[in-house]
């Protein structure tokens, strides 16, 4: 755990002494990764909460601590009142928005912001510096983290190495790829394009590394001209069975050669035009960009992220391999819990995760693609619960809410969720979380027949979701996340989105593969959340949603007399066409 007492107080002197006001701390790392290690996450350090995401306002007085409604509970458990207010954010204002609103209310004309330029893209950087233009607030750009640099780090761990990822996974060469990406290029007459966005880089060029926690990636940057591509990463870890697969077209640098690099392009041609991706650039590398604007082109939406999000054949085929894997080990799990309590052992649920954790190995994992959420009871009502409890023993008439996920061979990420009833057909649960669940199951159902258009975006299969909640409501429990997000090399990928956002408001498009996981939670009785990872195919000239996840639902905590004629239908078909087999 950390003493974010001391890591506050080590912020607090550098401020005064910069002559800092306030001071945006990110959860982030300099790739913009969701997640990171807590031992290099400057927002952990200084309030102790442990979620993927959120971040921190720091003056000499005060901590604002920003969570989305996953982490609402968790912030209030991890956290001090005494030293941190946790402001707790609807799914109608983003982030962004409600620090920028805080930032005018505390700060005061003339006084300064802190930015640690290297944890914050350039698109925030842009929306907070537009948001206090009419207010005389001096920013300062920090190219360092005084929190890094002042708390004592542990050693970092020595690299699992690099992996090339065979054509029969991928689908396409890295020369294949990059040919899509300069030719793009060579039509705009764009000379480079900076790529910092680590699962980017990793598919273009089909490396992959699980030396970053829950990610498939390997630390890197790359520039790519209108016929190469230069990588800049740990070159020791490029060894000559990784480089034999790669043409002449790809060059790979020592990482501390990119910010010289690129002065060094901008130097040798006047006329340069230099192409990024304002969402995924971190402002440092903005700065040492845009040194003359004019040669700075803001491509809003990346190229190679939609690239990405388009499985090709050989990649759905491999990801059916991994949900079958994923399914097998929550199939397991959900037996072992079962076996266990009918043998009248006490387990735990940290002995719940732990076996999760085993079984992902067992069945050829190679890394988490997120930390195991294994809740029990009143528990269930953390959304992202990812500290299980030691000392809670898992009774027979408890809910157990299990989400999950791994990377296998290729690098993909799975996600599935699954609410069942610990003691099967034994078990007594509450008859109000049997109607939570059903209710969640027609949600779930309404989601997973949703009849998609050419025009269907993730909005409309939320909002399809969303009114099914929304239309049989139980008292105090609440739906406080989106229904789904795109999976591929990261468990968060984007496109697409499947939420009320504006960000959701875009075609959903064969190939794509996402989740869809509706929930509801209620602080005092637990929560419930089914979630099947999806893909959107063309069959018989019509678009359809394919369920990727296999695993059983729980059908003694279904009440089939809530469910309409069309439920029980999709129920039965769903179940003849979804049966998990070994």
């Amino acid at each position: 755990m950390a003493d974010s007492g001391t890591g506050l107080s080590i912020l607090r002197k550098f401020m005064k002494k910069e002559n800092i006001d306030i001071i945006l701390v990110n959860s982030t790392d300099e790739y913009l990764n969701e997640y990171t290690p807590l031992e290099e996450n400057s927002r952990y350090l200084i309030t102790g909460f442990t979620g993927s995401t959120g971040d921190a306002l720091v003056t000499q007085e005060d901590v604002f601590l920003f969570v989305d409604g996953r982490y609402h509970l968790q912030a209030d458990e991890e956290t001090g009142k005494n030293l941190v207010t946790v402001v707790k954010l609807s799914m109608d204002k983003p982030q962004s928005k409600a620090i920028i609103e805080k930032i005018n209310e505390v700060l005061k004309e003339n006084q300064t912001l802190g930015l640690i330029s290297k944890k914050l893209s350039y698109s925030y950087f842009e929306k907070v510096s537009e948001n206090l233009a009419d207010k005389a607030i001096n920013i300062k750009e920090l190219d360092s983290d005084p929190i890094i640099d002042s708390c004592k780090m542990q050693h970092p761990q020595a690299s699992k190495g690099f992996k090339y990822i065979p054509i029969e996974i991928t689908g396409e060469t890295p020369d294949e790829k990059l040919e899509s990406i300069t030719k793009e290029l060579r039509k705009q007459d764009i000379n480079f394009y900076v790529l910092t966005k680590l699962e980017e880089i990793a598919y273009l060029t089909n490396i992959r590394s699980y030396d970053i926690p829950f990610n498939s990636s390997f630390k890197s940057k790359a520039i790519i001209t209108q016929d190469s591509c230069l990588v800049f990463t740990d070159i020791s870890q490029v060894t000559q069975p990784i480089k034999k697969n790669f043409s002449d077209k790809f060059k790979f640098l020592d990482e501390k050669e990119f910010a010289a690099t690129i002065d060094f392009l901008k130097n040798n041609d006047k006329l340069l035009k230099i192409a990024y991706v304002p969402a995924s650039t971190n402002l440092y590398t903005y700065r040492l960009i845009s040194k003359n604007k004019d040669k700075a082109i803001a491509m809003q939406e990346s190229t190679l992220s939609i690239l990405k999000s388009l499985k090709n054949l050989s990649e759905l085929k491999h990801m059916k391999y991994c949900f079958k894997q994923t399914d097998t080990v929550v199939e397991q799990a959900m037996q072992w819990v079962k076996t266990s309590i009918d043998n009248k052992q006490k387990i735990t649920e940290k002995d719940f995760s732990d076996k999760v954790k085993d079984l992902f190995i067992q069945n050829a994992a190679e890394a988490l693609s997120f930390e195991v959420i294994s809740a029990s009871g009143q528990n269930t009502a953390f959304i992202h619960y990812t500290n299980p409890d030691d000392k809670k023993i898992i009774s027979k008439d408890d809910l157990i809410l299990l989400d999950c996920g791994a990377y296998f061979e290729g690098g993909y990420a799975t996600d599935i969720t699954r609410t069942f009833v610990a003691g099967g057909k034994d078990s007594k649960p509450l008859e109000k979380m049997k109607e939570v669940y059903t209710i969640v199951l027609k949600a779930f159902l309404a989601g997973l027949n949703y009849d998609v258009t050419l025009e269907t975006t993730g909005y409309d299969i939320d909002k399809a979701v969303r009114d099914i909640i929304d239309n049989n409501p139980v008292d105090s429990f609440k739906f406080a996340h989106g229904t789904g997000h795109g999976v591929g090399l990261s468990v968060h990928e984007m496109p697409p989105r499947i939420s009320p956002t504006e960000a959701a408001k875009k075609v959903i498009k064969p190939g794509m593969c996402f989740t869809i996981e509706p929930g509801l939670y209620n602080d005092s009785l637990g929560g419930v959340r089914i979630e099947n990872t999806v893909t959107l195919v063309l069959k018989d000239n019509k678009l359809k949603i394919e369920s990727l996840s296999k695993a059983k639902l729980d059908e003694n905590l279904i009440n089939y007399d809530r469910l309409n004629e069309q439920e029980k239908i999709w129920l039965e078909e769903y179940a003849r066409n979804n049966k998990f087999t070994k």
